[in-house]
């Protein structure tokens, strides 16, 4: 597991030994950067359920603005400091340790709103609904935020819901990322995510 691209490019990142985390495959890390592309610099990153911090840390290298990762395992959270200080990170990042749902909320009471909402749930997790639509009604992301979801491409992922609409799929192999739009209103053609 690598940094890809950016000031950072080539840094090895420790990986997860027996903790149950998947990171996100360095070719859909790729497909993923493709996609946001030049979006990335100067942007908010909310990187929800971040395990290893592998795509927030890509997002530094990039030109993120700031990084918030959240993750629910102590032992994740600890692997994404020891990894920024592998990428040499002192700043523009928090790392949030507690229950997803919780931290979202605590992150819209303190007002925060992300251009780049990254979520990457266990594969075999399931309230997927209820995640996008927290999104949607705390204000955390906009019809500005950029919201992709990764996951298996067998999972019961929601096209639509209350305040938001996937308008992209990106599939490869068994593994897929679905871009949603927040807020009212049909998306269009789903190009400018």
């Amino acid at each position: 597991m690598r940094i890809i691209s950016g000031r950072f490019r080539g840094r090895r990142l420790r990986g997860p030994r027996g903790m149950g985390l998947r990171p996100t495959a360095d070719r859909l890390k790729e497909s993923l950067f493709n996609i946001l592309g030049a979006g990335i610099n100067g942007a908010v990153v909310l990187d929800v359920f971040a395990g290893t911090g592998s795509i927030g840390l890509e997002a530094i290298s990039r030109g993120a603005r700031d990084v918030v990762f959240i993750e629910s395992d102590r032992e994740a959270a600890q692997l994404i400091l020891k990894n920024a200080g592998l990428c040499g990170v002192t700043s523009g990042y928090r790392i949030l340790h507690g229950d997803v749902f919780a931290m979202l909320r605590e992150q819209a009471r303190t007002g925060l709103t992300a251009d780049i909402v990254f979520l990457d749930p266990p594969y075999r997790w399931g309230p997927y609904r209820d995640l996008l639509e927290i999104l949607a009604r705390t204000g955390i992301a906009t019809a500005e935020s950029r919201v992709v979801l990764e996951h298996h491409s067998k999972a019961p992922v929601p096209e639509s819901g209350d305040g938001f609409l996937r308008v992209r799929l990106v599939r490869q192999s068994d593994k897929c990322l679905s871009l949603y739009r927040i807020g009212a209103g049909p998306a269009t053609d789903g190009g400018d995510l």
